[in-house]
């Protein structure tokens, strides 16, 4: 039968590897959680028709994303949870505070473009209850 075997597959490959050398309660503390909202001042410039949020998890002294979110056409507030699977690089560890930055724009290239709306927050990874506003237009 084709559909358990696709789903085995799936299930194979969505599973990252711990490191070794990471304590095990480490890493099931890899996500953040929280909403994002949009600023009732720039609700009118949001892209119409197709969107993208990107939702990015820093360091702050790096300027390289440990994760990325990436949500075609979401509607807010938009509940998100960013975990291992979203990292970049499953050999490097969310830990300690990041700085999360959202992202709504009409494309979903990495570079930020003019009229994308964004915001920015800091976060405890494990944290629950996080609000990112989308506060600020791209010039």
């Amino acid at each position: 039968m084709v559909v358990p075997s696709v789903a085995l597959l799936a299930l194979l490959l969505s599973c990252q590897p711990v490191p070794k050398e990471v304590p095990l309660e480490k890493y099931r503390r890899q996500h953040i959680e929280g909403q994002v909202f949009i600023e009732e001042r720039l609700k009118a410039r949001a892209p119409k028709g197709q969107s993208f949020l990107l939702i990015s998890v820093r360091n702050p002294e790096e300027s390289a994303p440990l994760a990325v979110l990436k949500v075609k056409n979401p509607e807010f507030p938009y509940r998100f949870k960013i975990t291992g699977k979203h990292k970049l690089d499953h050999q490097r560890l969310m830990e300690g505070e990041v700085l999360l930055t959202a992202r709504l724009s009409s494309s979903d290239t990495p570079q930020a473009q003019k009229g994308d709306l964004i915001g920015f927050t800091t976060a405890k990874v494990g944290s629950k209850g996080i609000r990112i506003v989308l506060n600020q237009e791209v010039e």
